[in-house]
């Protein structure tokens, strides 16, 4: 038996697995998602180690968020050395690397847009290398543009000090014309400090005519009137 097919009768039955000859497709990508604002260029990096030959083939495709993988949407594929730009996204997705075929495969975005947000899948196809699945995910989040959140707070700056310098403006004027009020006087109910308070007077009068009535009628008084009249002939 050749010492190839002794090779592979070996893997398959002690580890479980067939070896076949070629290299395994490796693909790099980067780990943390990329955050790009909106209306800039996104730079997705992807490296591969394989042996490149004529069955090579590169496809780069996008899944939206929520979405399994499974339905995802070409974006751009490279094989039989040409370049094949596809969907939506076909005039503003290119190859930084073209042709890709030194191991870089990074994809260039430009004008992002919010419906560019999701999953990227960079796919090296290279056969005979079947060891690995030749994937690599990259998710990107397209930033809703710095030039917008600067705008929006300076907005909400000026209209706060729109509303600052209203509620000045109507402090003020309460101010002034409160001002301009005349000046409150005295009502009937009002007190001072030299004046009876109300019903004294009255009880007082009262009591005053009361007396003088109780005095015309005591005798003391018809005989002092008496003894005036009598005075009166006398001079």
């Amino acid at each position: 038996m050749a010492w190839p097919l002794v090779g592979a009768f070996l893997c398959g039955h002690l580890l479980g697995f067939v070896c076949l000859s070629g290299l395994a497709v490796e693909v790099t990508v980067p780990t943390e998602p990329l955050s790009v604002p909106k209306g800039k260029t996104a730079e997705l990096s992807c490296s591969y180690k394989t042996s490149v030959g004529d069955n090579f083939a590169l496809e780069w495709s996008f899944v939206q968020p929520g979405k399994p993988i499974s339905a995802s949407v070409p974006v751009l594929y490279f094989t039989n050395g040409h370049l094949y730009p596809t969907g939506s996204k076909a005039d503003r997705a290119i190859l930084l690397h073209d042709p890709p075929t030194g191991g870089l495969a990074t994809l260039k975005l430009t004008d992002l847009r919010p419906s560019d947000t999701g999953t990227y899948l960079c796919n090296v196809n290279n056969p005979p290398d079947f060891y690995t699945n030749g994937l690599g995910l990259i998710n990107l989040t397209v930033l809703d543009s710095s030039e917008g959140r600067v705008a929006g707070t300076l907005i909400g700056v000026l209209l706060g000090v729109l509303l600052l310098s209203v509620a000045a403006f109507c402090l003020i004027r309460f101010q002034k014309e409160r001002k301009k009020e005349p000046k409150e006087t005295y009502g009937g109910s009002d007190l001072r400090e030299d004046a009876t308070a109300p019903g004294v007077f009255e009880q007082a009068s009262m009591r005053a005519d009361h007396s003088k009535e109780l005095l015309e009628k005591s005798p003391c008084a018809s005989t002092m009137t008496t003894t005036k009249s009598k005075l009166s002939m006398v001079v």
